[in-house]
């Protein structure tokens, strides 16, 4: 298993596995595209090898878990409209997690992608986290700490992932079969992510977003109100892609804020178009702005209509920028 970056959360890893104090719960946590889910599977794979270096990715369960066909690894299904897990699932892992393992001795739950794992389900499973039986294992992953209880959060050990440098995204993607010039090109968009840099040469919505993000900066730096709420519209019609557009369009905001105040690497998807606004915004207007995305992200978090969110965030902007 190659793993590219995060050398702080592999040698935090390592030191769990080999001090004799190894925890049963882990949250993995970190921006989407940045590595998580290859981490809990590395995670499970240095758990579980046979091998004399650990993950050896020669033995039975290395190779077992390199096609994610381990018998002692389950990966819980998502439910439901926000992707959570059901309640009667977490009430199978609990009733599953007292038998002794198929294979080896140890065995593990992943629940990836937990953000929207709710309350409910966090209570069902949390005596199980606070007494787990001697070979029974979790890893949690998900973008925030925050998605999880208190009383969850203080019963695992939490390592955070984050962006690798330019260098090793490039890398990776030529390993994955990319030419170099798709590795530049997603690389200038999407930089050190590996998980967004691939999904970004694979998938035309994506680009599409991407490319309606470029249109919304050049938007509010013209001053151009019917083609902001026009490029709104355009990604208001499915919730997932206006919030990855917000996204995308406060780092943008970031990267323009950080070059008036003096420098900083860009991070966005638009380094040309970063630098222009930094030239056309003042820093109160770029606090307002970043406010204003804040909360349309809110707004579409509880289930306001993406329509009325983006006008209102078209109203905002042009009213705040036109100062």
């Amino acid at each position: 298993m190659k793993l590219y970056g995060n050398e702080h959360a592999l040698a935090a890893l390592e030191a769990m596995c080999t001090s004799g104090r190894l925890p049963h719960s882990f949250l993995i946590y970190g921006e989407q595209g940045t590595g998580k889910k290859t981490l809990a599977w590395y995670l499970a794979a240095r758990l579980l090898c046979e091998g004399a270096q650990k993950p050896c990715g020669s033995c039975k369960p290395c190779h077992n878990l390199e096609h994610r066909q381990h018998p002692d690894v389950m990966e819980i299904p998502h439910s439901g409209k926000t992707g959570g897990f059901s309640v009667e699932s977490i009430r199978r892992v609990c009733a599953d997690a007292y038998k002794t393992p198929n294979n080896g001795m140890r065995k593990l739950y992943l629940f990836t992608d937990a953000d929207h794992m709710t309350v409910q389900a966090q209570n069902a499973l949390l005596k199980l986290v606070e007494e787990p039986p001697d070979f029974t294992y979790f890893v949690f992953t998900a973008q925030s700490r925050h998605a999880f209880l208190e009383t969850i959060l203080s019963r695992v050990s939490a390592i955070g992932t984050s962006p690798c440098t330019d260098a090793q995204c490039t890398q990776a993607l030529l390993s994955a079969g990319h030419t170099p010039e798709e590795a530049a090109w997603a690389v200038s968009v999407f930089h050190g992510n590996i998980g967004r840099c691939l999904a970004y040469l694979t998938d035309p919505g994506l680009q599409e977003t991407v490319a309606l993000t470029k249109k919304l900066a050049d938007s509010i730096m013209n001053r151009d109100e019917y083609a902001l709420l026009a490029a709104l519209t355009a990604c208001s019609t499915d919730k997932s892609r206006l919030m990855t557009a917000l996204e995308l369009l406060d780092r943008q905001l970031r990267d323009a804020l950080c070059l008036r105040s003096g420098g900083g690497a860009c991070i966005g998807c638009y380094p040309e178009g970063a630098a222009q606004f930094a030239q056309r915004i003042t820093l109160a207007q770029g606090e307002h702005l970043h406010s204003a995305l804040l909360r349309t992200v809110q707004d579409l978090e509880g289930n306001v209509s993406p329509a009325l969110a983006v006008s209102a965030l078209c109203a905002d902007i042009m009213t705040e920028n036109g100062k």
